[in-house]
């Protein structure tokens, strides 16, 4: 792992081309694949969706129906206790942390009329459930409770066939959700079939949920179509450490994050080169003890980075510059320039805050902005699953000198059937 210097010639190269990733475009031969295969589902409908099951996700498994009604695990037992604990603690901390996010309409009265906002919940959502490597089960947690305190009234989810026979604990947590629609597929052609529908699934209107490449192409594809969660990359963390910190600690939560995905990436930032050379050691050593094709063994030593700066003031303005998905503040006194932090997904205080506890219990969502979107993204949150309606009404007093204003506007932008519409019946006898 590189340990490099903010302001000098190969710190800045590196830091240019993390910027870099925020407007990089996608790799056409992916999104054609992906358009290739939502086009075929869009015009063929379920011809198309079980070739493309039967081909990927099927390979002899023995599945009657795409869709199956429950998970079929009531019993706890199948679990284990501590599994169930997990959960229901999970649960909790989500729901208290995404009720307050609930937006509220309100209307504005006047003596003339009055306008303002009505807020529904949407009426669909399709939840993706990656089944390749490991099965992303908090990533199920993460979806679906915002869009119930949203009042969705519609779930509905897709997960690979194998995902879904090989996880007790993912039928499990599907019972335990009250889900009951619930088809086998994965893959862009699951995306398709959820955006557009077909014979055997039921078209929602967003789609969520975390996936490979081919899944985010297959979003970008169906967009417009449907809402979708934002654009995904690849799982980011920035780490801010003073040398207050404890170098076991950052290290460990480096790897940590490493371990989600090859091209994960993971950036110390510290005025501390002390503390650099001691994580850089530690980092090493267990990569040394790692499988050589490890996910975490890749990650930080293809793009992994500990960045020197002068101060702890110059390591803000370099997370600020990468817009980190995952952001740590292991220092003495994290508040203290938690002010000046402008960009990024979610920010975890003190080395008893790990970025970890955020993936699964803390009820913060771990859907957070990839890629440098957290310059103008969001976490995932209840807000995402309702939609805002304007509602106006001019009594008829206030009328006139409105469409008179609206008239001199319609004449210059030469709309003249607008003007005719408002002086249309007894609208313009007023």
């Amino acid at each position: 792992m590189k340990i490099l210097r903010s302001g000098e010639e190969k710190g800045e190269r590196y830091l240019a081309r993390l910027e870099a990733r925020m407007v990089e475009g996608h790799p056409p031969q992916l999104d054609e694949r992906a358009r290739k295969v939502v086009a075929a589902v869009a015009k063929r409908g379920d011809r198309a969706l079980l070739a493309f099951v039967r081909r990927h996700d099927l390979k002899g498994l023995p599945v009657e129906s795409l869709r199956v009604e429950h998970g079929g695990v009531q019993d706890s037992d199948e679990v284990g206790e501590d599994f169930v604990k997990a959960v229901e603690l999970a649960l909790a901390n989500l729901k208290a942390f995404h009720e307050p996010q609930m937006p509220k309409g309100y209307t504005i009265e006047q003596e003339g009329g009055d306008f303002g906002i009505r807020v529904r919940p949407i009426e669909s959502v399709g939840v993706y459930v990656h089944g390749a490597g490991s099965i992303y089960l908090s990533s199920l947690l993460m979806a679906v409770v915002p869009a119930r305190v949203a009042g969705v009234p519609r779930i509905a989810v897709a997960t690979p066939p194998r995902a879904f026979l090989s996880s007790v604990r993912l039928r499990y947590l599907l019972d335990r959700l009250d889900l009951h629609e619930v088809y086998l597929m994965g893959g862009p052609h699951a995306i398709a079939a959820l955006a557009y529908g077909t014979d055997s699934v039921t078209a929602v209107d967003k789609i969520v949920g975390r996936g490979g490449r081919m899944i985010a192409a297959a979003k970008r594809a169906v967009f417009g179509a449907v809402d979708v969660d934002g654009e995904v990359g690849p799982p980011e963390i920035a780490i801010v450490a003073d040398n207050h910190a404890e170098p076991e600690i950052v290290a460990a939560d480096m790897l940590a994050h490493a371990e989600h995905d090859p091209d994960a990436l993971v950036v110390l930032v510290t005025p501390s080169k002390t503390l650099a050379e001691k994580v850089e050691r530690r980092v090493s050593r267990r990569l040394r003890s790692l499988p050589k094709g490890s996910a975490a063994r890749l990650a930080l030593r293809q793009q992994g980075a500990i960045i020197l700066v002068h101060d702890l003031e110059a390591a803000v303005d370099v997370v600020n510059r990468i817009a980190p998905e995952h952001l740590e503040l292991l220092v003495e006194e994290p508040l203290r320039i938690l002010d000046g932090v402008e960009r990024a997904g979610a920010v975890y205080l003190g080395q008893w805050t790990p970025a970890a506890l955020g993936d699964w219990v803390l009820g913060t969502n771990h859907v957070l902005p990839t890629a440098g979107t957290a310059r103008f993204s969001s976490p995932l949150g209840a807000w995402d699953f309702v939609h805002r309606t304007a509602v106006v009404r001019v009594a008829p007093h206030r009328f006139p000198a409105l469409a008179r204003a609206a008239a001199t506007m319609a004449e210059e932008e030469k709309l003249a059937l607008h003007v005719e519409s408002l002086r249309a019946g007894s609208r313009g006898k007023v």
